[in-house]
């Protein structure tokens, strides 16, 4: 099956007064790679969180960002800081005095000014901000998933279509690979009469030299090898494990062999179709890059 590595999802759940909102981002990547951005006091859920991941998504980029609420996450337990208040109270009376007021400070004002209280950090319960996170986590990746899946089917079909164009290509090109013989053998003799009169030419030698030529050039294997690696291509696509790499391996093979078959048919018309059959195994291996 084939799976996209873009995707996104989102989960919540509530659990005891603690409430965990989690987002799951996905993008290409060559491996698994999860970044995760959580409040500092629960940095030891990350190993907890990263399993949820990597248990359902085998390669990309995947970035989880995690937002939490409830008791047991709070910033820790505020402390009034004695120093600072001294000093915005002497602060205060210097400018009351030169204003020539009264002074008359109203707590509740001075308590939300810069510094006032210290947060003395708190153990949090993990376990119970876990019993949030945890399915919000879960929901959120298996969201993440099904954007993947869905993405993949599109990307499964465009291949198959590309695959049948390269075997349509593949067929025109050995139509048209015998002619490659009697064109071999008329521009030999052609040379030749260029070279020699007529009666000088040695039609059994010609022959033989047609032969040897034809025998360099002949492409059945790459042929076979290319309908192989096409037949292979669709198989990898049924598969329900990561395939990303498996078919851009595929895709290479496929170049490779178009290659020879260009190198080796020195014919006008199969090199217009094997550029043809090379631009669709780029087009092809430009996609395969988001394939997981």
């Amino acid at each position: 099956m084939v799976a996209s590595m873009t995707g996104f999802g989102r989960g919540e759940h509530e659990c005891d007064g603690c409430s965990a909102s989690v987002e799951v981002k996905s993008v290409n990547g060559r491996y698994a790679e999860v970044s995760v951005h959580l409040p500092r006091s629960l940095a030891e859920l990350e190993p907890r969180i990263k399993e949820v991941v990597l248990s359902r998504i085998s390669r990309g980029h995947v970035t989880v960002s995690i937002s939490m609420k409830g008791e047991g996450v709070e910033r820790g337990i505020p402390v009034l800081n004695a120093a600072i208040v001294d000093a915005y109270r002497e602060g205060l009376g210097q400018l009351a005095r030169r204003l020539g007021a009264e002074n008359k400070t109203d707590p509740l004002k001075v308590a939300v000014l810069p510094n006032i209280f210290d947060f003395e950090a708190t153990t949090p319960d993990l376990d119970a901000i876990w019993a949030a996170v945890g399915p919000a986590c879960e929901s959120a990746v298996k969201q993440c998933q099904a954007m993947r899946a869905s993405e993949g089917q599109k990307l499964a079909k465009d291949f198959v279509g590309r695959i049948e164009t390269l075997e349509n290509l593949v067929s025109q090109v050995e139509e048209k690979a015998p002619e490659r013989v009697e064109s071999i053998r008329q521009r030999l003799e052609e040379k030749l009469e260029e070279l020699l009169s007529p009666g000088q030419i040695d039609q059994s030698r010609l022959l033989m030299e047609v032969t040897l030529l034809a025998e360099r050039s002949d492409v059945t294997e790459e042929f076979v090898r290319f309908h192989s690696h096409n037949g292979q291509f669709l198989k990898t696509l049924e598969r329900e494990d990561a395939i990303g790499r498996r078919l851009n391996f595929l895709l290479q093979e496929m170049l490779r062999e178009a290659n020879t078959i260009g190198s080796k048919a020195n014919d006008a018309d199969i090199a217009h179709l094997v550029v043809e059959m090379k631009e669709e195994i780029e087009k092809l291996k430009e996609q395969v890059q988001n394939v997981e």
